[in-house]
């Protein structure tokens, strides 16, 4: 009984084996949009679409890929989408919030199929049943056309605000955490604040009482006393400086640092964080 399990997990790990191999690796040119398929034939809506995801990526870590592939060899969508997704590390290794919209097209291997896969990090904004309403409502209209551009780009369309609103919504509630901890810890510090002020000002009134000089004993003394109090004034009073004038050096060097050279554009390269994916999503044939 126990050889048998083993043999069993031995031929599971196979195929799972075998699944990782039918599954393409990852692309030297690492880019949102991989159409191996050669589907969607419109070289300006792929560079279009680049740039907005590498956008979209570039300001909240979420990545998006598009794959289009003529083959799912033995795989499911499902287990496609997820292994590939694995393989390639879409999406940020923390948050795992990468997002594989993954095309068949139909062709003599059969059927076109259509699978939306998001990482764990981004299940709650696309649960399921919202990637299911996305084929169906959005895209599989346009694929069954053999619009393949069209239904991916209105996918884009649709997923990129919800996945915004989710960044921000996140950012937004970091925020507050931080300054709900700040102010939690600032309470006590306000406290000790008042409470040594108080206390210097206790001690600075009887200093001030004991130093108190005695009334002088006819007006003489008390003009002398003024007097002498403000020579000392005057002796302790701070004297101005007087400003110091920019040298000619400094004013040119300060010309120097105002002509700063414009910063050359960063290279564009749709970096893979290292996400990982569970399973989870919907699919759907067409």
């Amino acid at each position: 009984m126990k050889s048998f399990k083993i043999v069993l997990i031995a031929l599971a790990l196979t195929v799972a084996i075998a699944g990782m191999a039918q599954v393409p690796e990852k692309p030297d040119s690492m880019m949102p949009v991989i159409d191996m398929a050669g589907i969607i034939k419109n070289d300006s809506l792929v560079n279009a679409l680049n740039t907005r995801l590498d956008s979209l990526s570039r300001r909240t870590s979420n990545q998006i890929v598009v794959v289009t592939v003529n083959d799912l060899g033995n795989l499911e969508a499902n287990q496609f989408a997820t292994q590939l997704g694995k393989k390639w590390g879409i999406g940020d290794k923390k948050h795992n919030n990468g997002l594989l919209i993954l095309v068949k097209p139909r062709n003599d291997k059969g059927a076109g199929e259509v699978y939306i896969a998001p990482g764990g990090g981004l299940q709650g904004a696309l649960p399921d049943v919202k990637c299911r309403w996305i084929i169906d409502s959005i895209m599989v209209p346009h694929l069954k056309q053999g619009d393949y551009a069209s239904g991916i780009e209105a996918a884009i369309d649709h997923i990129e605000p919800i996945v915004l609103e989710e960044y921000e919504q996140e950012q937004v509630a970091a925020t507050q955490n931080n300054k709900d901890s700040k102010g939690s810890g600032n309470g006590w510090w306000i406290l000790g604040g008042i409470a040594a002020g108080i206390g210097g000002l206790a001690l600075l009134r009887k200093r001030n009482k004991k130093n108190m000089p005695q009334p002088p004993a006819d007006g003489n003394q008390a003009a002398a006393g003024a007097a002498g109090a403000a020579t000392a004034l005057a002796a302790t009073a701070p004297q101005e400086e007087p400003a110091e004038e920019e040298t000619q050096d400094e004013e040119e060097e300060d010309n120097d640092n105002d002509d700063t050279k414009p910063s050359e554009p960063e290279t564009y390269k749709y970096k893979y964080g290292g996400g990982d994916f569970d399973g989870g999503g919907a699919g759907a044939k067409f």
